[in-house]
């Protein structure tokens, strides 16, 4: 994985100004990087429903550890549909973080979503992000730690093609950040890195969108206000745990 030139995107992001200050993953904006299309990049969940008589226009997908790192199961939690994961081992896995290229702490983790919707009139196509979240399973105590999109709706689009960097990062807020270096106690080894992913009903109509995971650079502070982070440029921000309700299907 292109680990610096992510960070690099992820350095010189800027914050949307919708950024909610309470959520546990933090939406934040930035570059496209090339040279990272699916099957060269630590892929976590692909997933594709176009709304045709085999689909059901709400596209969803998960991977959760159950036993094999090597072979998750696509059961989602937090009231995700799932079902629309793409078959091939460059679609959706499972990782040790120890095998995550770059990560020294669980605390430097963070999704990139990567939309693929074609475009119209040279303008891309977009997609409703509802929900997002990621997974850490502890092997020793048999437990699992989850880190949420919390915020709005996100309606994104992308430019770069299947499987590129994307421009749409979510990285873990501060609290959560040493939420998950705890949770993992210092041994990537024994943390499993799995998520979900899902899309308002019939936003999605081309090809497969995707979620892959990065190491990511952490600013020395806490500046839990949006305009403070704006100002900071990759700062990040949060409270606490916070436990979001479940959506129903399609929301």
């Amino acid at each position: 994985m292109k680990t610096s030139l992510l960070k690099a995107a992820l350095a010189a992001a800027v914050f949307s100004a919708a950024t909610p200050a309470f959520a546990e993953l933090i939406y934040v904006t930035g570059e496209q990087v090339p040279g990272t299309g699916l099957g060269a990049v630590s892929t976590v969940v692909t997933v594709q429903d176009n709304d045709t008589p085999n689909g059901n226009g709400t596209e969803s997908g998960c991977v959760t550890y159950a036993g094999n790192v090597n072979n998750p199961t696509f059961t989602c939690t937090f009231g995700l549909q799932g079902g629309d994961n793409t078959s091939g081992n460059a679609g959706s896995n499972l990782y040790l973080l120890s095998n995550l290229d770059g990560l020294e702490s669980a605390g430097q983790l963070g999704f990139v979503v990567n939309i693929s919707e074609g475009s119209s009139g040279g303008v891309p196509n977009s997609a409703e992000l509802t929900d997002l979240y990621l997974s850490l399973y502890n092997l020793d105590t048999n437990t699992t730690q989850y880190h949420q999109y919390l915020g709005p709706n996100l309606v994104l689009s992308d430019s770069g093609g299947i499987g590129q960097s994307g421009t749409h990062f979510f990285v873990l807020d501060d609290a959560q950040a040493a939420a998950a270096a705890a949770f993992c106690d210092g041994d990537l080894s024994r943390c499993v890195l799995g998520g979900g992913i899902q899309f308002l009903l019939q936003t999605t109509e081309a090809t497969p969108e995707t979620v892959y995971v990065g190491a990511f650079d952490r600013p020395p502070v806490d500046m839990p206000e949006p305009l403070s982070l704006a100002l900071l440029g990759a700062g990040l921000a949060g409270m606490g745990v916070v436990r979001r309700r479940g959506k129903p299907a399609g929301r």
